[in-house]
């Protein structure tokens, strides 16, 4: 389990250091729900990750076959980082300019005043409905299944790689369960660091991830 958690960390460094969901649930701590909000965005955003996975484990065709990589999970695999290479190119031209106005996006104007359901569905969305933490799950559920091919620690396996692909969201609800009301002002520039970075950052995660899976894809099909 542990060698196929290796093969399958970029995938959850990838979630890990996605800039939107850390900036929600900054926000979300600084609300007078925090630790109850907090802990219901992290649930739905760990079930996005999980369900993601459950879903690529249960499509034919992308285990392994004789013990070694399918064509298909190759093929899949190439599909996944060319798709992650696009999105990290367009992020990149669409980056703000030096002297751009910092545009905070609408969702985390109106993120502060979400009840347990909104927060959770959220998370939820977050995780199962961006196409780009979709690509990070379905890569990690596709290495952990290459090395846990009918195995039934494969359940448990997706399931610390969600929780590892949730450790940034995990920090700052721990650290807001010590400090409350004191840590405020640290979250404030967290989050106006990460608006203001965040094209980068995505860029720099995509780039990697999505190199590393078209590595991969190509070797199996070679």
């Amino acid at each position: 389990m542990i060698e196929a958690l290796k093969d399958a960390f970029p995938m959850s460094l990838g979630l890990a250091l996605s800039p939107f969901p850390l900036i929600a649930i900054i926000i979300i701590l600084m609300t007078p729900k925090a630790k109850s909000n907090s802990l219901w965005f992290l649930l739905g955003w760990i079930l996005g990750i999980y369900g993601i996975g459950l879903l690529v484990l249960v499509i034919p065709g992308l285990g392994s076959e004789d013990d070694t990589p399918s064509i298909y999970s190759g093929a899949i695999r190439i599909a996944l980082g060319l798709s992650l290479l696009i999105f990290a190119f367009k992020t990149w031209l669409n980056r703000p300019r030096r002297g751009d106005e910092i545009v905070t996006p609408k969702l985390f104007l109106s993120i502060d005043k979400f009840g347990l359901q909104k927060s959770m569905f959220t998370g939820f969305m977050f995780s199962a409905a961006n196409v780009k933490n979709m690509a990070f799950s379905a890569a990690g559920a596709l290495r952990i299944n290459q090395s846990l091919a009918a195995n039934q620690s494969i359940f448990i396996a997706l399931l610390l790689f969600s929780l590892i692909g949730s450790l940034t969201l995990i920090f700052p609800v721990i650290i807001y369960a010590f400090a409350e009301k004191k840590i405020e002002p640290t979250f404030l520039l967290w989050k106006k660091w990460l608006i203001k970075n965040n094209a980068i950052l995505l860029v720099l995660i995509l780039g990697f991830v999505g190199l590393m899976l078209v590595k991969g894809g190509i070797e199996i099909l070679k």
